[in-house]
């Protein structure tokens, strides 16, 4: 399973967190000392937004090269371009500094915050190791555009960038020029665009129109690959490791930054 609905399960992961990292700082136990104490549910909260603004922030400006060529995509939160480190950092920065006029409130914000940093560090190994067990490379065999049968397991000994797609789909559409980009500066990653559900005419009219320069289209006309993999949503992109071990997936539109991000880390 890669999603709940349209959410992936990274940031069905985080939410939880939050929720219980909120009910932890308000269930802790603290002394009435008859002063009024803010929420401390909410400085937890703020702690995680102060954290992801520096970490979105710092993020754009190591890749503002790429960010630069389409500005809008800074934007685009989605892309899960974040200086982890930076999160991290500004986020436990901005507590300490809230909570130094009340000690009574030290405990429950920074507890509560250090709990649920630790419950997602737990959660997303879970996660990826579960994923990985649980969607490795397909064993498939899908059409391409002369109407040859292909297998996708030829792709295996290189890492993979797996993209599911619909050409109905706009944020489909939008990704595709950042990913035919990459496919083409990146030679020792192998790119899969698999159609999910539509025809050779639909498809082969599609990349005649936008003028797109794709290796490995291929299509999957029952869907069988998104059955198989768990995929509820597209565009879905999935990383796999030479080995055919799925390493990141990703739901949602791609910018050029955000899939740079990846592509290093899949190597």
């Amino acid at each position: 399973m890669s999603s709940v609905g349209p959410v992936p399960m990274p940031v069905v992961l985080i939410l939880v967190c939050v929720v219980i990292a909120m009910a932890v700082a308000r269930l802790w136990p603290r002394r009435k000392d008859g002063m009024p104490l803010p929420s401390a549910p909410s400085m937890v909260l703020d702690m995680l937004l102060v954290g992801l603004l520096c970490g979105r922030i710092s993020f754009v400006a190591l890749n503002f090269a790429l960010y630069r060529e389409a500005p809008w995509s800074i934007l685009q939160i989605a892309d899960g371009g974040y200086h982890l480190v930076v999160v991290l950092v500004a986020g436990s920065a901005w507590g300490l500094w809230r909570v130094r006029p009340w000690r009574a409130l030290r405990a429950p914000v920074l507890g509560a915050a250090l709990a649920g940093v630790l419950l997602w560090a737990g959660g997303s190994q879970l996660l990826s190791a579960w994923q990985e067990r649980q969607m490795p490379l397909p064993v498939l065999q899908v059409a391409d555009l002369q109407g040859g049968r292909v297998d996708l397991q030829q792709f295996r000994g290189k890492p993979l960038v797996l993209n599911l797609w619909a050409t109905w789909c706009g944020p489909c559409r939008r990704e595709m020029p950042v990913l035919a980009a990459a496919q083409q500066a990146h030679a020792d990653v192998q790119f899969v665009f698999l159609n999910q559900g539509e025809t050779l005419e639909e498809v082969q009219g599609f990349v005649a129109r936008e003028r797109l320069l794709l290796h490995n289209v291929l299509l999957d006309d029952d869907a069988a690959a998104s059955t198989v993999l768990g995929v509820q949503a597209y565009p879905s992109t999935l990383f796999f490791d030479a080995e055919g071990r799925l390493r990141e997936l990703h739901l949602g539109e791609l910018t050029a930054a955000g899939l740079e991000h990846k592509l290093r880390r899949l190597r």
